[in-house]
């Protein structure tokens, strides 16, 4: 729909069947992106494929947009290749609700296992681990391990633990 001109060039993004309009980014955002995309692309190597706000799909129901995913893979793996997403990392601003919300719901319910929030109001990132969903119902999902770290401190992917990154680098 997307391709075919439907939304008249606005970003959308498809979460558990809804179709969710994306807001413009801001200047800090926007600034954060590129510090970030910085880190990751000099951390990750070539056996890595550091995607930088691109589609991810996750079922026939959602497809969300986020601002980082890292497959452990080579750029240009055909998408009937690509396994899960090592890590997944929102920037959130203005989005938080939805990026605690409905979206770490989803990324739960498909077994990512490492989702960060790079939280700018609260100048912090956020890592959950450990998807789980205690009662089995749709809107249970979330994230049994919630770890919050300021500047000052680093954070490290789950799967790649010899990689650290500056949570003060993260941050506008």
């Amino acid at each position: 729909m997307a391709s075919s001109g439907v939304f008249d060039r606005r970003r959308v993004e498809l979460i558990d069947g809804e179709i969710i309009q994306v807001a413009p980014q801001a200047t800090p955002h926007r600034a954060v992106i590129t510090k970030i995309s910085k880190l990751l692309l000099s951390a990750f190597g070539p056996k890595d494929w550091v995607v930088i706000q691109g589609t991810l799909v996750l079922s026939i129901r959602s497809a969300p947009d986020p601002d980082f995913h890292i497959f452990d893979v080579p750029i240009g793996t055909p998408d009937d290749q690509l396994p899960k997403p090592l890590l997944v990392i929102e920037v959130s601003d203005s989005t938080y609700g939805r990026d605690r919300g409905s979206k770490l719901r989803t990324y739960a319910q498909a077994g990512i296992a490492d989702y960060w929030i790079v939280n700018l109001i609260q100048r912090r990132v956020e890592v959950y681990r450990q998807p789980t969903n205690p009662t089995g119902k749709r809107l249970d999902w979330r994230y049994e391990s919630v770890q919050f770290h300021a500047a000052g401190e680093e954070v490290r992917p789950l799967l790649r633990p010899q990689l650290a990154f500056p949570v003060a680098a993260m941050l506008p």
